[in-house]
């Protein structure tokens, strides 16, 4: 028998004070504690009375507001309470309520099983990996479950590389949103139905507590920003990381791997790293090179980075079983493998043959392998060299399910002990936290001057693993239709509180015809994390090898990434300090557009620019739905109304959307890498609203160190209003915004060389700085060469008033 636990959510609109905390005996064999935390996040766990069961740990990165006393179980405050009456409890928001209620017991069994009810208009997102539409579906049970899945299927509800255990639920009438936590890293499932007047999701793991938080809200954003709070905000990752990566399994030797950076150049075709897979090693050894095919790699590393470019190379999990290994040997003699039930290492198969894996569980064994990144230890690296995390679901050839032994045993470093089936959804979250580490402490040392930021990718993730890596839906087919699918992926994730998310541009498996080539570049220039890869037995694919009319489309595509990196960058950045996300679905900016909150194959890039991909061969148009607010073709500047829109997508083009009341930031010259275009000048796209009225921002940094913290960047406010465009420094009083103090600051003379106006009804024929240009067809003005510093205070007027000099404010 399995214990059930059911709960009533129905929306909250007001954010609760600070409270204490309960704990205590609540009948039925449990005890429970409940704990209240900034924003009105609440905390409920059961646990069986004198039963030791395993406990997701290492993802909470919050205190709550005070810690849980022995009072009587109802906590109060002018805004919300919440009661324990035997085994149920009671979410009080206002006129909202939460309830939840262990309804059956059985303590024999390690299963567990709870209820969440919604009202039954409520949209429902989240609970990631699956390749499926974003809405989550009735009458269907997703399995949350991090496996290796051979070709992975679309529309299918069954565990792939990653999980997420967080839903939000979204109500169109109201515009509400609450989100809730099951924090549980076994394997779990979700089953949605409704019933009546009621949408209800039904949870099962096979292991752990009830753990869950809840929270209120009141928006979509809030809900993430509220999530972020508790498992932490995604990193800042260097900006490099945001450029185009260049992949396949595998590159074959430094001169391959050279041959493929130079061509870059030779054919003007912007792009930051190149990616090394598992054949570059020793045998799969990781931290290891193939003395035959790359026998100084620190050459070819350093001639690479002489273009302001990176490299990734792989380190799986697996370990291989090789005397005379340095990491196999030394984790051997320290006892640092994952365990059998009887005590002996557990071993499996995977690329290198026989293999064990490392217990990234104990912080000890996490410590260590943090150590295998420096420079001595993993010989032939620089500090141009970051790193790529696969296989870690963790994937196991020979076992079932082709993950390992559900039975294994981990070790805590204090000693305790838990099986591979309640924590199997971390394994690669515990991974990716070493690797963090070991990356961010081997720039302590020289030849480093600063501490530089990590970037890693991960296949596998878990909630809260924001903090270390990016990820990406891993082995994709070279099909339209996972083109199609990859918006709902992403849009997946990222509602789910993972920001830096990409798919292989091209499809992993397979060879991708010329026209769906083109086609998922021009979509993959605005995922977050924008890499092309291919597996080892399909035919090279870099962007120039079919001809120079797909070449020069490959190249608009990605010219297009670099352009817009200002703006990209500034997303990461928000992200990075209020808990946000790069992309998001249209519920998330028209909360209250019923038809929005179904819209999954259009994404937007942080709150101003739309894109949808053409997603089938010999189309020449794209179909989007476009809520309230004008629209603006990002590059050209034609006006659009709400409602539905087919725009030409030839096959030279993809159309994108700006947002009316917004400016965009961009870098028009065309450069090799970020690190060349680092110092140009800006661009502002000033898209007007209704009320001939935009507003923008832009965050600009070293790109690479973590001296932001102390207060070394710019990030300024624009503004365009009654003909006047205003810059000053960008005050983020967010109640969610990390606070940076001033310690240092970010120098910088890059000027505004340009200002774009869309939506003018006629010329503003004279601006305070630089000359202005007025195109009557598409009624774009031009401002050019106003020539004023981006760090500076400034108003530029424009318009026929327009004094002759710009105003430093």
């Amino acid at each position: 028998m399995l214990l059930r636990l059911s709960a009533a959510v129905v929306l909250v609109a007001l954010l609760p004070k600070g409270c204490e905390g309960w704990k205590g005996s609540v009948g039925g064999g449990f005890n429970a504690e409940v704990d209240d935390y900034k924003h009105g996040i609440m905390r409920t766990r059961y646990r069986r009375d004198g039963k030791q069961t395993y406990e997701v740990s290492d993802v909470v990165v919050t205190e709550p507001e005070s810690k849980a006393t022995a009072a009587i179980p109802k906590i109060s405050t002018d805004a919300s309470s919440i009661s324990l009456e035997g085994l149920k409890a009671t979410f009080q928001s206002g006129t909202q309520q939460v309830i939840f209620e262990i309804t059956a017991t059985d303590h024999e069994s390690d299963n567990i099983e709870g209820t969440f009810t919604f009202p039954s208009k409520n949209k429902l997102y989240g609970i990631p990996e699956h390749a499926m539409d974003l809405p989550l579906q009735d009458d269907r049970s997703y399995r949350l479950m991090n496996l290796d899945v051979f070709e992975y299927k679309l529309d299918d509800t069954g565990g792939i590389y990653g999980t997420m255990p967080f839903l939000q639920a979204h109500s169109t009438t109201t515009g509400l949103t609450v989100g809730i936590l099951w924090l549980n890293s076994a394997d779990t499932s979700v089953s949605i139905k409704t019933s009546g007047d009621s949408r209800i999701t039904k949870w099962e793991s096979k292991g752990g507590i009830y753990d869950v938080f809840f929270f209120p809200g009141p928006t979509p954003a809030d809900v993430l920003r509220q999530y972020s709070y508790i498992t932490g905000k995604m990193a800042l990752h260097p900006l490099f990381s945001l450029g185009y990566h260049q992949c396949r399994w595998n590159y074959r030797s430094e001169d391959d791997t050279l041959e493929v950076d130079e061509g870059f150049d030779k054919h003007y075709i912007p792009y930051d790293v190149i990616w090394l897979d598992i054949e570059h090693t020793d045998g799969k050894r990781y931290f290891t090179w193939d003395a035959h095919n790359f026998p100084n790699p620190e050459r070819m590393i350093n001639k690479i980075a002489s273009r302001g470019r990176k490299v990734v190379t792989i380190s799986d999990p697996h370990i291989k079983r090789a005397s005379g290994y340095h990491v196999h040997e030394t984790a051997t003699e320290k006892g640092y493998y994952v365990k059998t039930a009887s005590g002996s290492d557990f071993e499996g198969h995977c690329w290198p043959g026989q293999s064990s894996w490392l217990d990234y569980y104990n912080s000890d064994v996490r410590d260590w392998y943090a150590t295998l990144f420096r420079y001595d230890m993993y010989k032939g690296s620089t500090p141009d060299l970051y790193i790529w995390i696969d296989m870690n679901e963790p994937s196991v050839f020979n076992a079932p399910e082709v993950t390992m032994d559900m039975t294994a045993v981990h070790t805590h470093k204090n000693g305790n002990k838990a099986t591979h089936r309640e924590l199997h959804n971390m394994y690669g979250y515990y991974q990716t936290m070493a690797a963090y580490q070991g990356l961010y402490e081997r720039s302590l040392t020289p030849p480093h001057t600063k501490t530089t930021r990590p970037f890693i990718l991960s296949r596998s993730f878990f909630s809260g693993s924001q903090k270390y890596a990016a990820v990406w839906t891993g082995d994709n087919k070279a099909e339209w239709s996972h083109l199609d699918i990859s918006a709902p992926m992403l849009l997946s994730m990222s509602v789910a509180g993972l920001p830096f998310v990409g798919a292989d541009v091209g499809g992993f498996f397979g060879n991708p015809e010329e026209e769906l080539l083109i086609r998922w570049y021009q979509f993959g220039a605005y995922y977050p994390f924008f890499r092309g890869h291919a597996h080892l037995e399909t035919k090279r694919r870099e962007p120039w090898l079919f001809g120079e009319e797909t070449t020069a489309s490959i190249r608009k595509a990605i010219v297009r990434r670099y352009q817009l990196l200002p703006y990209i960058y500034t997303q990461f950045f928000r992200a990075h300090r209020r808990g946000e996300s790069v992309i998001m679905p249209l519920y998330f900016e028209f909360p209250k557009d019923a038809r929005a909150a179904d819209v999954d194959r259009q994404i937007l890039l942080g709150p101003a620019v739309m894109v949808k991909p053409v997603v089938a061969s010999g189309v020449r148009s794209v179909q989007y739905y476009l809520p309230s607010s004008p629209w603006y073709d990002l590059y050209t500047g034609e006006s659009y109304n709400s409602g539905d829109l087919s725009l030409t997508a030839e096959l030279n083009n993809l159309p994108a959307l700006v947002r009316g009341g917004h400016i965009i930031p961009k870098r028009e010259r065309v450069r090799r890498s970020t690190a060349a275009q680092f110092w140009d000048p800006i661009t502002l796209v000033i898209a007007l609203d209704k009320t001939n009225a935009a507003e923008g921002e832009l965050y600009l940094d070293d790109s690479h160190s973590f001296e932001y913290q102390q207060g070394s960047f710019v990030h300024r406010r624009f503004q365009f209003s009654n003909g006047v465009l205003t810059n000053t420094k960008y005050v983020d009083d967010s109640p969610y915004a990390t606070k940076f103090p001033e310690d240092m600051q970010f120098q910088t003379d890059i000027l505004i060389e340009r200002v774009v106006i869309y939506g003018l009804t006629a010329s503003p024929e004279k601006c305070s700085s630089g000359t202005v240009e007025w195109d009557a067809r598409t009624r774009v003005a031009t401002i050019r060469k106003p020539n004023m510093k981006v760090s500076s205070d400034w108003k530029l007027h424009i318009g026929t008033d327009a004094p002759t000099a710009g105003d430093e404010l």
